[in-house]
């Protein structure tokens, strides 16, 4: 069940509120798609949506709240990497598993890379609402990760911080510039491949190649 949206005068968002809503966001992502938003304003913003600083306030306290409303709105789609990882993965597809997550993955942060970077530099930097939130929304990721190498790897005892490091250097992965990528000699989808690599490395205790 979606929650319900209000506005900042605590009332509910009819559909012209909710296209106006998601007008500013959109505004917001287009101008920090290649710049930062370090040095964004509401008047920008405002501008860029085609409205006033006065309607921006309608539905956003200030330029952090949209930034968070749009990483809000991006991480829905990490649901997706629950379907992959609720399913049973064994000796017999753990390949094809393996493979299906970490492309699962890797195409959410492209859909989504401007949201993803903000959410991680502001938790990086201490922001405790954006740090909080990226704990929330990779902990159900994680604890099935961890579920993933003890099942594998009864021989450890230690799944939760094998599972995190690697996760979190997944994440660091994808957050890479894919132009940044374009310019080197290794492609993304070799680099997504030595990442389905080391997951196979981890769950097998070998070194099973994509």
């Amino acid at each position: 069940m979606e929650r319900e949206l209000l506005n900042k005068h605590g009332q509910k968002m009819g559909r012209k509120g909710l296209i106006m809503r998601k007008r500013i966001m959109d505004a917001a992502l287009g101008l920090i798609r290649d710049a930062s938003y370090k040095d964004l304003t509401v008047a920008e913003v405002a501008s860029e949506a085609s409205t006033s600083t006065s309607t921006f306030y309608v539905y956003f306290s200030d330029i952090e709240d949209v930034l968070f409303a749009c990483v809000e709105e991006a991480d829905q789609d990490l649901n997706q990497i629950m379907d992959v990882l609720s399913q049973d993965w064994c000796a017999e597809n753990r390949a094809e598993k393996v493979s299906e997550f970490v492309d699962a993955y890797m195409k959410i942060w492209k859909k989504h890379s401007v949201e993803l970077r903000v959410r991680n530099q502001e938790a990086d930097q201490g922001n405790p609402r954006f740090l909080q939130y990226r704990l929330e929304s990779t902990r159900d990721i994680i604890e099935s990760l961890e579920q993933k190498v003890a099942q594998a790897r009864p021989d450890t005892d230690n799944p939760l911080s094998l599972a995190l490091v690697l996760f979190t250097s997944m994440e660091r992965l994808a957050g890479v510039n894919y132009r940044a990528i374009g310019q080197t000699r290794i492609s993304r989808k070799k680099l997504n491949n030595a990442m389905k690599e080391l997951w196979l490395m981890l769950l097998s205790g070998s070194g099973n190649s994509v």
